[in-house]
C-alpha cells in the first residue's frame, strides 16, 4: 500500500468555468436526446458487439473464417432472441385466453375482504368491475357476442379510408420494430468486421501522442463492461430459470413466461425484478381460492432475491462495475429519461464506460469522483480525518478494518505513520493551529490504546529497560508511543518519554541505570542532527546503551541514507523496523546482546555470503530443485538479508532481497498472485526479473542479525494452492537446520582467522 501523502490534483480545465460546463452538459444531452433514433441502435450494437467478441475470437480459434465467425455469432443472437420474444407473445396469448377462469376466484375473495373488513363502497365497485371486465373478455373470445343485456346498436360507416388507416398503423407497429433490428444488426456487423480498425482510429482521435493512457483506457473499459454484461447475463438467465422452475411448482400458470420477462427486468436497477414480480403474485391470487400459493410465490421471490443480491452478485460483480449504488440509480434515471425503457437497460455498461474514461481524462476527473465506488479519501488521509475531528470511535473502527488479518505494526506503518505526516503537512502550511495538533495525538493515543488493549501503560514498578523518546515534537512523541505499544506487545517493559527529555537538561535529569536501549523517533525531514547529538548526550551517561534512531519521513526512506554513526547504533524507518531492532537488541532471552553491533554494509554481504553458500550446497541445492517441481514453480531459492534495515532503490538490492524483508516485516507466509499488479510493481528489480508469481516462508535461524526466508517464483502469474504452501512451509523447517550449520561453519571460520 503506497503510504506516501496524496498529490494535490490538478485542477480541471473546467474549474472556475461553472458556466461553460454546464453549456457543454447541455449540449452533450440535447445531441444525446435529439439524436437517439441513431444514437441507441449504435449503442446497442456496440454492447453486443461487447458480448459476442468472445463468441467471434472462439469460433477463430477452431479455425472458422473471420466473415463466417461474424454472422454465425449474430446469427445465433438474432435466433435466440426471436425464440425468446416467440415464446413471450405465445405465453401471453395464453394468459389472456385463461384470465376469465380467474373472475370467480377474484370475486370471492373480495368479498371475504369486505366480509372480514365490512362493507364498502370501494370493494362493491371492485367487484362489478372484475365481473364486468371478465364477461367483456369472455364475449370477445366466443365470437364478440354477448350473452346478457341490451342488444348493442351497430352503426356501419363507410368512410373509405378506414381499412387502409388500419393496415397502415399495423404495417408501421411491424415495421418499426423490424427496422431498428435491422439497423442494429448492420451496426454490430460492421463493428465486428472493422474491430481493430474502429479501435485504432479511435485511439488515434484521442490518445494526442499519448498511447500508453488510451490504451489502458479502452483495454480497462472494454475488460470491466465485458466482464459485467457476462456475469450480468448469467445470474439474470440463472434467476430466470430458478424463478421459473420455482412458480412451476408451486402451479402458477405461465410460468416460462415469467421467467423470461424476470430474466429481461433484471436488467432495470433495483426494481426490475420488483416489477415482474408482481404479476405472478397477483396472478396466485386470481388462481388459488386459498392463500397458500400467494404466501409461496413471495416467498420464493424474497429468496431469489436475498441469494442473488448477498451472496452471488457480490462474488460475481465485486468491483467490476467500479460504480456506487447512488450512481447507479441516477445514471438509471437519467438515461431512462433521455431514451424511455432501452435507457434503462443500457444505464449500467453506459455509465461504466464513462466513469472509466473519466479516470484518464484529466479535466473529467470529477465525474469518476462523483459516481465511481473507489475511495475518494485514502485510508490514511480517511483516518487523519477522523484524528481531526476528535472521533475516537470512528477512527478505531477505521483501524479494525485495516488490521483484520492482526497485524498491527504494518497498520501503524502504512496508515497511522502517514496520517501523522499528513498533519505535519498542515502545521507547515499553517493549516492548524496547535488545539488541532493536540486533538490528532491525543485522540491517536486513545485509538492506539482501544487497538492494544492496554489499558494501564505503567510497568507496574518493573525495571524499564526501554526507553521511546519523542524527538522534537507531539508528533514525534505519537510515533513512540506506537513503537512503545509494539516492544511492550512483544513482552518487554517500555516507557515512552517526552521530547522536553531530549534536551540537554532533561537528558542530565535522566536514570539511565537500568536501561539498555533507546530509540529515538522523529518524522521531520533533517533528524540527522538532532538525533546525533541526542545519542551522543545518552552515551555519555550510560556508554553502552544501544541507541536506535527512527528516521520517519519519506524522502529519507526513499533516499537509502543510513545515518549511523559512532553514537547511533541502528537506523530504522518503519514501526515493525523499529520494533524487531529493539527485541533484537534486548535478545530473545531477555538479555542484552553483548558486543559490538557489526555494521549494516558487513551485515549484508554476510548474508548475501550465506545466501550464496545455502545455492552452493548440495543437499540444500537438491532440496530447492525438488521442492519447485512439487510446486509446479519456475526455482526455489533461500535468500538471507539483513535483519533492522529497511530497503531503498538505491541499494541495488534484488527483488528476491526485497521481498525476503517482507516476507520477514510480516512474520508469515506471503503469497503474491501476480508480482506485475502488486504494490511491488514500481521497483525495478522486480521487474527485470521476470517473475510474476511469489510465495515466501520464514526459515528459522538463530541470528539476531540475518533472517532466511525460502521462496518459489514463476514467471507465469498463479495462485498457489493451500497443498502447495503447506509443503513450502514444511520445507522452510527441515531446511532451518541446514541453514544453521552453514551459519555456525561460517561463524567457526571467521573466528578461526582472526584467531
Amino acid at each position: 500500500m503506497d503510504t506516501r501523502p496524496p498529490a494535490t490534483p490538478a485542477p480541471s480545465p473546467l474549474a472556475g468555468q461553472p458556466l461553460t460546463a454546464i453549456l457543454t452538459f447541455v449540449l452533450i444531452v440535447t445531441v444525446l436526446y435529439l439524436g437517439r433514433g441513431i444514437i441507441v441502435p449504435l449503442v446497442l450494437a456496440v454492447l453486443l458487439a461487447f458480448a459476442l467478441g468472445p463468441v467471434v475470437n472462439a469460433l477463430r480459434r477452431v479455425r472458422i473464417p473471420h466473415i463466417v465467425a461474424i454472422l454465425v455469432a449474430v446469427l445465433a443472437a438474432i435466433v435466440l432472441i426471436g425464440a425468446i420474444a416467440y415464446t413471450a407473445v405465445s405465453q401471453f396469448i395464453a394468459l389472456a385466453g385463461d384470465l376469465p377462469r380467474y373472475q370467480a376466484t377474484i370475486s370471492e375473495k373480495l368479498r371475504m375482504a369486505q366480509e372480514t373488513f365490512g362493507g364498502g363502497q370501494v370493494i362493491d365497485r371492485l367487484v362489478s368491475t372484475i365481473e364486468r371486465v371478465g364477461a367483456q373478455i369472455e364475449s370477445n373470445t366466443e365470437g364478440f357476442t354477448v350473452d346478457e343485456g341490451d342488444p348493442i346498436p351497430v352503426v356501419i360507416a363507410d368512410d373509405g379510408g378506414g381499412a387502409l388507416e388500419i393496415a397502415q398503423s399495423v404495417l408501421f407497429s411491424i415495421v418499426g420494430p423490424l427496422a431498428s433490428l435491422l439497423i442494429v444488426t448492420i451496426f454490430l456487423i460492421f463493428l465486428l468486421l472493422e474491430r481493430e480498425e474502429l479501435r485504432d482510429r479511435f485511439l488515434k482521435l484521442v490518445s494526442r501522442g499519448d498511447l500508453r493512457s488510451s490504451t489502458e483506457a479502452m483495454n480497462e473499459a472494454s475488460e470491466r463492461v465485458g466482464r459485467y454484461l457476462l456475469a450480468q447475463a448469467s445470474v439474470n438467465m440463472a434467476y430466470g430459470v430458478l424463478f421459473a422452475a420455482g412458480l412451476f411448482l408451486i402451479g402458477v400458470p405461465n410460468a416460462i413466461l415469467w421467467g423470461l420477462l424476470a430474466t429481461i427486468f433484471r436488467y432495470i436497477p433495483f426494481v426490475g425484478t420488483l416489477i415482474i414480480a408482481s404479476v405472478p403474485i397477483l396472478l396466485a391470487i386470481a388462481v388459488d381460492p386459498g392463500w397458500s400459493m400467494l404466501l409461496w410465490v413471495i416467498g420464493l421471490y424474497l429468496a431469489l432475491e436475498a441469494i442473488s443480491n448477498n451472496f452471488i452478485e457480490p462474488r460475481l460483480y465485486g468491483n467490476s462495475t467500479g460504480l456506487t449504488p447512488l450512481a447507479v440509480l441516477v445514471a438509471a434515471m437519467f438515461w431512462a429519461t433521455l431514451w424511455g425503457p432501452i435507457g434503462l437497460i443500457v444505464s449500467m455498461p453506459l455509465t461504466v464506460c464513462i466513469v472509466v474514461m473519466a479516470r484518464y481524462v484529466p479535466g473529467l476527473s470529477f465525474i469518476e469522483t462523483m459516481l465511481g465506488s473507489a475511495p475518494v479519501l485514502l485510508p490514511q488521509e480517511r483516518f487523519y480525518q477522523r484524528l481531526i475531528a476528535g472521533n475516537a470511535e470512528e477512527a478505531t473502527e477505521v483501524a479494525d478494518r485495516e488490521i483484520e488479518d492482526g497485524d498491527v505494526a504494518r497498520f501503524y506503518d502504512e496508515i497511522a505513520v502517514p496520517a501523522l505526516r499528513l498533519a505535519e503537512a498542515d502545521i507547515a502550511g499553517d493549516l492548524a493551529d496547535p488545539s488541532h495538533r493536540h486533538r490528532v495525538v491525543e485522540t491517536l493515543a486513545e485509538v492506539i490504546e482501544n487497538i492494544e488493549g492496554t489499558a494501564d501503560p505503567a510497568n507496574g514498578g518493573e525495571e524499564t529497560r526501554v526507553l521511546v523518546f519523542g524527538g522534537k515534537t507531539e508528533l514525534d512523541q505519537a510515533i513512540a508511543l506506537m513503537v512503545a505499544e509494539r516492544v511492550r506487545a512483544a513482552g518487554f517493559p517500555v516507557r515512552v518519554m517526552a521530547p522536553v527529555t531530549l534536551r540537554k537538561e532533561g537528558i542530565a535529569q535522566l536514570d539511565l541505570s537500568g536501561t539498555d536501549v533507546a530509540c529515538l523517533c522523529y518524522l521531520g525531514a533533517k533528524p540527522e542532527i538532532y538525533a546525533r547529538y541526542a545519542a551522543r548526550r545518552l552515551k555519555r551517561i550510560r556508554p553502552h546503551i544501544h541507541v536506535i534512531a527512527g528516521y520517519f519521513h519519506p524522502d529519507l526512506r526513499a533516499s537509502g541514507r543510513e545515518g549511523t554513526s559512532e553514537d547511533i547504533d541502528v537506523v530504522t524507518h518503519t514501526i515493525a523496523l523499529a520494533e524487531s531492532s529493539i527485541t533484537a537488541a534486548l535478545g530473545a532471552e531477555g538479555e542484552t546482546a553483548p558486543g559490538p553491533t557489526p555494521s549494516s554494509d558487513e551485515t549484508r554481504l554476510a548474508a548475501r555470503a550465506l545466501s550464496a553458500q545455502a545455492a552452493a550446497d548440495p543437499a540444500i541445492a537438491h532440496a530447492l530443485r525438488r521442492l519447485a517441481q512439487s510446486a509446479g514453480a519456475t526455482v526455489a531459492m533461500v535468500t538471507v538479508v539483513p535483519l533492522g534495515e529497511e530497503f531503498a532503490e538505491d541499494h541495488k538490492s534484488s527483488h528476491a532481497e526485497h521481498l525476503a524483508r517482507e516476507v520477514l516485516a510480516r512474520k508469515g507466509t506471503l503469497i503474491i498472485e501476480d508480482l506485475q499488479h502488486s504494490p511491488y510493481a514500481h521497483l525495478r528489480s522486480v521487474v527485470e526479473s521476470g517473475v510474476r508469481a511469489y510465495a515466501g516462508v520464514p526459515v528459522a535461524l538463530d541470528d539476531r542479525q540475518m533472517g532466511a526466508v525460502l521462496a518459489v517464483f514463476d514467471q507465469e502469474p498463479r495462485l498457489y494452492e493451500d497443498v502447495q504452501v503447506n509443503r513450502i512451509e514444511q520445507s522452510a523447517q527441515l531446511l532451518a537446520s541446514d541453514l544453521q550449520s552453514l551459519l555456525a561453519r561460517r561463524e567457526a571460520e571467521e573466528k578461526e582467522a582472526i584467531d
